[in-house]
């Protein structure tokens, strides 16, 4: 099986949209995003591009409902309230209410996980401490 990895977003919209084309194209069986969707350097007022980058996220959840979706830190930082680099106070609301649509997006029987398995491969997020897992994830 071939799988299309689609590394760090960091508020690029256009990432979803290549990933799109390939999946069209048959160049992957299967998706899995590593997410950490918000956050760039410089980026943290433009509200609208995060809103962009999540629709487009979202948009190819319902296209290829498939793929697997990884936490990443960025991403847990706004629902844990824990900051991180280029963490913006300014879209800290929009980042939660996306993160909500992408959920409901996603089908109920392949959710958003921490760590993600497909045959006999694993795939995560690397920058997840161990303090935010023991504090936050369930036994």
């Amino acid at each position: 099986m071939k799988i299309l990895v689609i590394p760090d977003v960091h508020l690029k919209p256009q990432m979803f949209k290549q990933a799109t084309a390939l999946m069209h194209q048959g160049i992957a069986d299967r998706a899995v995003c590593l997410m950490d969707i918000p956050d760039d350097w410089d980026k943290q007022y433009n509200v609208g591009l995060y809103e962009e980058t999540y629709d487009e996220a979202i948009r190819f959840a319902k296209a290829f409902p498939e793929t697997a979706w990884c936490y990443g830190n960025h991403d847990l930082s706004y629902l844990w309230h824990c900051l991180e680099s280029g963490y913006s106070s300014m879209a800290s609301l929009t980042v939660q209410r996306k993160l909500l649509d992408l959920r409901e997006a996603v089908p109920e029987d392949n959710p958003i996980k921490y760590v993600q398995r497909i045959d006999n491969v694993l795939f995560s997020h690397g920058g997840v401490l161990n303090f935010f897992v023991e504090e936050y994830v369930p036994r």
